[in-house]
């Protein structure tokens, strides 16, 4: 899983680069190619004026679509709704069920499912055929709500580098000299960061808590939490430290309760 990316600043203190999110894989879905030629088009023109590098992932049916965000985990899926077998809002709610954040804009002739986009937290409706100035619009409100404000950093893995969205972390699990980093969309990627290092970028004031010697957990994904040990959303089980669950508690409650 490791992606292309750009630097855009380096933290001094902590050692690490942040990123902007300049780099996005879209898939698009349509059954018919006309369409898929159009919107790829006029796609790369609008990320060629905006200096936004992305690489459009091209799919004619909802299954291929679902199979390949399993793998790719698209960063944004443009969907035609009136196609055969499985429709763009029957594919809307099977990607739904295990990737509850990725935006989706619906593409139709018809207004009829309107109602049901809401169903399934569509970002945006449009009609066909597309015109450039509406679409342009649209993803532009995309970037400006879902990425800018998206903090990530470049980590090192056997293979590179890795660009890792600090929220889409589950949790971090030291293991030697290396650091397990769990994505919320079940991927699992090792790191070759001191966990250390780890703890000064996984901060509480970034919604993440130390819980354990060798775990720290996103408080934004933890289901429920005993004294022995945190469930994340995922239905993974991490340990608390008896002397950290006084302070995890507190940290919890103050961080979803702020």
């Amino acid at each position: 899983m490791c992606l292309r990316f750009k630097f855009y600043g380096f933290s001094a203190k902590h050692g690490y680069y942040f990123l902007r999110y300049r780099f996005m894989k879209i898939a698009i879905c349509d059954d018919e190619l006309s369409y898929l030629d159009e919107t790829e088009r006029l796609l790369k023109q609008w990320a060629d004026q905006r200096g936004i590098d992305i690489t459009p992932y091209r799919f004619t049916n909802g299954d291929d679509l679902i199979q390949a965000h399993q793998t790719y985990c698209m960063d944004l899926i443009i969907l035609d709704i009136i196609m055969p077998l499985l429709n763009g809002m029957d594919t809307a709610r099977e990607l739904r069920h295990d990737h509850q954040s990725v935006p989706i804009i619906f593409l139709t002739s018809s207004c009829e499912y309107a109602v049901d986009s809401y169903e399934v937290k569509a970002f945006h409706y449009l009609m066909k055929p597309l015109e450039s100035d509406h679409l342009f619009r649209v993803l532009d409100d995309f970037w400006e709500t879902t990425h800018t404000a998206r903090e990530s950093f470049a980590a090192q893995t056997d293979t590179g580098f890795c660009r890792i969205t600090l929220e889409d972390v589950d949790y971090l699990e030291a293991q030697n000299k290396r650091v397990l980093v769990s994505l919320s969309n079940d991927t699992d990627i090792e790191i070759r960061e001191l966990f250390s290092k780890c703890e000064e970028i996984f901060s509480l004031e970034k919604g993440f808590f130390k819980c354990h010697r060798s775990y720290i957990v996103n408080l934004n994904h933890v289901e429920q939490f005993t004294k022995t040990q945190i469930s994340t959303k995922n239905g993974i089980n991490i340990p608390i430290s008896r002397n950290n669950y006084a302070a995890f508690k507190e940290a919890y409650f103050s961080y979803m309760f702020r």
